[in-house]
């Protein structure tokens, strides 16, 4: 097997140098890489299970209420030549870029899906803003060109300048499908629309190393400027610039330039530094990380009026696995495994439970989507700052004003529209035990 995968990735880099391929589409993207080392330092702990299971926010820690982010500068590259890397079978990482081979055509043969394609691929970019970002449109809106006067982003900051996103896969997912579609087609429109578009990706990082939401600044909300973890939008960037970095089809070959890879690989290590620094601190236990970090602070943030600053149960997985992708240092490897001790604990976890959420053909409000169930464990998506207690929020009450440890006390629009839990865990302390992590 690991015969076939060399002869594979050396065809596939023969072809990128070539300028493209007619092969068929698709991407090895979302596969872990092909050869990799094992962590010289391996540390288990048990995975323990919570006593309470109900609609109340989980169990109250009685750990230290002084809660901050991590400070303290942090350098991941210092020592990262000599660090060892883990196997990266089963990190949840891998898959997170492949929303965007939805959107190739699937019907006929090589010939007409590649036309089917090109044609898809043009309309995307001719909805391309100038600083090369995105809007975070469904893939129907490039049903058709954009007619040069419609709004091409449905936010706008100073002086009207309209917003990219890296929100709902937004120009991550156009960026890999321009890709695909160069890497068949040797066509290099496609080619510089996916330069632009990392251009912006680069572009937008913030001086501190993290991506806020959108770019340029938003105005009339702050929250949109913060760093984004909520939706793991931070995380898929960094999870594409792994990709590239690995020069994993459909992003090898010339595609980027090398001054661009450089640019890359500066990005990375500065985005983790920025995890680093932001990861929260229990009273003096390193924790996980909030949906919105302050880009300067590193504090945890509020976005919408229903999401408060927490530490987040969701959001915090594919930072922690993304972590899992880099060397190993000393500073990498102990914020990983604070995250997954986090994770193990009997506080955090709520045994017995799962999150079921209700069908979307019923209006009953009286269901409960928090429910019992024998060898489920579930995790709250958010939990107090100071406490490892989960909560819930509503939208009708003023900002910040509507938290409540009950789900069933908030309103029906939130409780059913959102969501507020799930199995969260086991994504990340499946691959950890995996690693011996």
């Amino acid at each position: 097997m690991k015969a076939l995968t060399s002869i594979l990735v050396s065809v596939s880099l023969l072809l990128g140098a070539c300028g493209g391929s007619s092969g068929p589409s698709g991407s090895d993207s979302t596969q872990p890489p092909a050869s990799s080392t094992s962590s010289s330092s391996s540390t288990t702990s048990g995975s323990s299970t919570s006593s309470s299971s109900s609609s109340s926010g989980g169990s109250t820690s009685s750990t230290s209420s002084s809660t901050t982010s991590s400070s303290t500068s942090s350098s991941s590259g210092s020592s990262s030549g000599d660090a060892p890397t883990l196997s990266q079978d089963g990190n949840p990482i891998y898959g997170e870029l492949e929303k965007y081979e939805d959107w190739l055509a699937s019907g006929g043969d090589a010939d007409s899906r590649l036309a089917t394609d090109k044609a898809l691929a043009d309309n995307i970019i001719s909805w391309q803003m100038p600083h090369g970002g995105f809007y975070k449109y469904d893939v129907s809106k490039y049903t058709n060109a954009w007619n040069g006067s419609e709004a091409r982003s449905g936010w706008t900051g100073a002086n009207g300048v309209e917003l990219g996103t890296i929100d709902n896969d937004a120009t991550v997912s156009e960026l890999m499908f321009l890709a695909d579609v160069y890497q068949r087609s040797g066509e290099t429109s496609y080619r510089d629309a996916a330069r632009a578009a990392l251009d912006f990706l680069l572009t937008m990082q913030t001086d501190t190393g993290g991506w806020p939401q959108v770019y340029p600044e938003r105005t009339g909300t702050s929250y949109s400027n913060h760093v984004t973890f909520n939706d793991n939008a931070m995380a898929r960037v960094l999870i594409l610039l792994d990709a590239i970095q690995r020069e994993a089809s459909p992003l090898d070959g010339d595609l980027f330039s090398e001054t661009q890879r450089t640019q890359v690989d500066a990005a990375i290590e500065a985005g983790v530094d920025f995890i680093l620094n932001a990861q929260i601190e229990q009273g003096e236990t390193l924790t996980v990380w909030c949906a919105q970090h302050d880009a300067q602070t590193y504090e945890p943030r509020a976005a919408r009026s229903y999401e408060l600053a927490s530490k987040s149960g969701k959001e915090s997985v594919l930072v922690v696995a993304f972590l899992m992708t880099r060397p190993q240092t000393e500073e990498v490897e102990t914020a990983v495994k604070a995250a997954l001790a986090w994770y193990r604990n009997p506080e955090v976890q709520v045994a017995d439970t799962a999150y079921v959420k209700r069908s979307g053909s019923s209006s009953d409000d009286n269901y409960n989507p928090i429910q019992a169930r024998n060898g489920s464990t579930m995790w709250y998506r958010f939990y107090d700052l100071d406490e490892n207690t989960g909560f819930f929020s509503g939208r009708a009450a003023p900002e910040g004003e509507g938290k409540q440890y009950d789900i069933m006390l908030i309103e029906p629009e939130r409780r059913y529209g959102y969501e507020w839990g799930g199995r969260y865990g086991d994504r990340i302390l499946g691959y950890a035990g995996l690693v011996g992590y």
